[in-house]
């Protein structure tokens, strides 16, 4: 059975069910009191609880039972009567709730306290820790006492000169080899036996010579030389460029005068046809050209246009014809020139220049014929353009005016061009005839190039035995029985006897200033020599590095030592002991005088921290490793011997691990 639910009745029934103490109870009622108002719709009330918000959910304006409105109420209260419960379970006996509220906010305080110091302190930590990445890193060494020897020290390997090298002049095949490396031959003496047979550069280059024979006899039946040049080319003679020149000038001429007549003609008739064309148009002064009226004798201003426009484009055209045919004219003029100055100077030209001459002069000819038709273009385009402005003039004649002059002009044309292909064929003739003789000179110079380096490979061919051409030690063997040796390949190589041997090695240009020419050195390892004398005999610029190296250069006398041996010298003072020895690396200088940078420790709560000191030094002694000083600071200091950055007085920085 369903009733309706009043306001008071779910409050009081939500405060009996629910024990809280007196300091919630305001709260609660408050709470149950909005809940409640915030849900009365027509007299009717839904639970206020999560459970009765559910039911009302699942059915919309549907009216509930008293005992579903108990049961959620019941529900709601348990929930929070169980987190009360866990909420102060845990109160120490004798305090009260208060006491127990109180303390938990003094534990909330503290713990966030020693949270914000943690953070503060890990922020500085890695702070100064990426601070100290970005400091210099520098290695370190003791200022210590020790003994500084000024004598130079260096090691080089012994020269006996350059070797005598065994080379075959042409390819052959080992058959029997009679030494090995360290034997010693006196001149004469067999090295190694060679098979007997052909090289295969002599027969290579026989094969050549015999082709540019075969390549030579046959240029001689080309029908463009004439027969008594073949036979002067074939005695040994040579046509003269002046010869050629004539020849060549000669034909041009002909053939540039022919071109022009023929050209000069062509361009008549093409003006005799213009006129003809401009005449004969009749159209209305404002149809366009392709639209002629008949009866018309005016042309209209888009005809007249049209024609102009046709015509500046020929004039522009054939402008830049003349002028790149022209620059190319005078290119062509000036290689010529050249040449030509050169012939009148008495030099004698190589084929090369020969055949470049030749070439030159006729692209010079061909150019000029070039330019005088592009020349009769522009000079027609223009003249049309000028009559075209007089038309007047012209369609006062009919088209029977014309077709006899053009008639008249066609004939002449058939004179000019049967001269004109007269003077092309004689010029192609000549140019033919200069090309094959040329030609045929070459092939004759490569076969006697080819027979002579035959000849000479002939005359060189080497016996079966290589001997040794003077005494000596064998050194290096390349190649061995069985194998061939290839031309200019180095058989074996003999250290000849005799000869002095020589040690080198490099010194700064300092320690190169503290020695002499005639120096004697002392062997590092003197006990492994029974007799030793080694003769400073120059002093040289190192190749590699000559502003900054020396090169010394020793001569050595000692029945030990053989071409190819490791030798070690020291010569110069002896050495002495000082207090305070430091690499040169630590040495630095400035406008003020050589110094060091002296390592200095300072504690600080985030560790140690190292900053470096400028400490002024005068320098006592130095070999090529370390420096004696002097100065105001203390014996076993730190001294900054390299670094990964520029570092001054004053400025902190990180020790290398290996310092640390």
């Amino acid at each position: 059975m369903k009733r309706k639910a009043n306001d008071n009745d779910i409050k009081n029934k939500v405060l009996d069910t629910i024990s809280i103490d007196s300091a919630d109870e305001n709260k609660s009622e408050e709470k149950v009191q909005m809940t409640a108002s915030s849900h009365i719709e027509d007299e009717e009330y839904p639970v206020v609880t999560s459970e009765a918000e559910n039911i009302q959910k699942n059915a919309d304006d549907q009216i509930y039972s008293e005992d579903d409105l108990e049961e959620a109420l019941d529900a709601e209260a348990k929930k929070l009567s169980k987190k009360r419960r866990v909420k102060y379970e845990n109160i120490p006996d004798g305090m009260t709730r208060q006491e127990y509220i109180t303390m938990k906010r003094k534990d909330k305080i503290k713990n966030f306290t020693i949270l914000f110091l943690v953070i503060l302190l890990l922020l500085t930590f890695f702070s100064n820790t990426i601070r100290n990445m970005t400091l210099p890193m520098v290695a370190t060494a003791y200022v210590q006492d020790g003994r500084i020897s000024p004598q130079i020290r260096g090691s080089g390997t012994a020269d006996a000169g350059q070797p005598y090298n065994v080379v075959l002049s042409e390819s052959r095949t080992i058959e029997l080899l009679d030494v090995k490396v360290g034997s010693e031959v006196k001149a004469g003496d067999t090295i190694c036996t060679l098979e007997d047979s052909q090289s295969t550069e002599l027969t290579d280059a026989e094969n050549a010579a015999q082709q540019a024979k075969d390549a030579y006899e046959l240029a001689m039946f080309d029908t463009s030389i004439p027969a008594a040049d073949v036979q002067a080319i074939r005695a040994g003679g040579e046509i003269s460029l002046d010869s050629y020149i004539t020849q060549m000038g000669q034909a041009n001429s002909a053939y540039n005068l022919a071109l022009k007549d023929d050209t000069d003609v062509q361009a008549g008739i093409d003006m005799l046809q213009y006129e003809k064309t401009i005449a004969g148009l009749y159209v209305t002064a404002n149809n366009d050209h392709d639209n002629p009226a008949a009866g018309s004798t005016t042309m209209s201003d888009a005809d007249i246009k049209y024609q102009l426009t046709r015509l500046d484009t020929q004039i522009s055209e054939g402008e830049k014809d003349v002028t790149d045919l022209s620059a190319k004219k005078e290119e062509l003029l000036a290689l010529v020139q050249s040449y030509t100055e050169k012939i009148d100077g008495g030099a004698t030209l190589s084929e090369s220049e020969q055949s470049s001459y030749i070439s030159a002069q006729i692209e010079l000819d061909d150019v000029i014929g070039q330019l005088y038709v592009a020349e009769s273009k522009l000079n027609a385009a223009s003249d049309e353009k000028i009559k075209l402005t007089d038309f007047g003039n012209l369609e006062e004649r009919n088209a029977a005016y014309y077709d006899g002059r053009i008639e008249s002009e066609n004939q002449h044309k058939k004179e000019t061009a049967l001269v004109l292909e007269n003077a092309t064929r004689q010029r192609d003739e000549i140019l033919a005839k200069i090309k094959a003789e040329i030609g045929l000179i070459s092939l004759r110079k490569a076969y006697t190039d080819a027979k002579d380096k035959a000849d000479k490979l002939k005359s060189k061919v080497i016996d079966t035995k290589v001997t040794a051409p003077q005494d000596g030690v064998i050194t290096a063997i390349n190649y061995h029985a069985g194998e061939t040796v290839p031309q200019g390949e180095t058989l074996c190589s003999i250290q000849l006897s005799g000869t002095d041997i020589t040690v080198s090695f490099n010194v700064s240009a300092d320690q190169a200033r503290k020695v002499k020419v005639g120096m004697e050195a002392q062997p590092q390892n003197a006990w492994y020599y029974d007799q030793f004398k080694a003769t400073l005999i120059s002093i040289t610029n190192d190749p590699e590095n000559p502003s900054s190296s020396r090169r010394l250069n020793f001569k050595v006398e000692c029945p030990d030592i053989a071409a190819g041996d490791s030798v070690s010298l020291t010569l110069g003072e002896q050495g002495a002991d000082y207090d305070m020895v430091v690499p040169n690396s630590a040495i630095k200088e400035d406008n003020s005088g050589k110094f060091i940078l002296i390592i200095e420790s300072r504690n600080s709560p985030l560790g140690n921290r190292y900053i470096a000191r400028r400490a002024d030094i005068q320098v006592l002694a130095s070999d090529d490793i370390n420096s004696a000083i002097s100065g105001s600071f203390e014996n076993y200091s730190y001294v900054i011997t390299t670094a990964s950055g520029p570092v001054k007085s004053g400025d902190q920085v990180r020790l290398s691990e290996s310092d640390l």
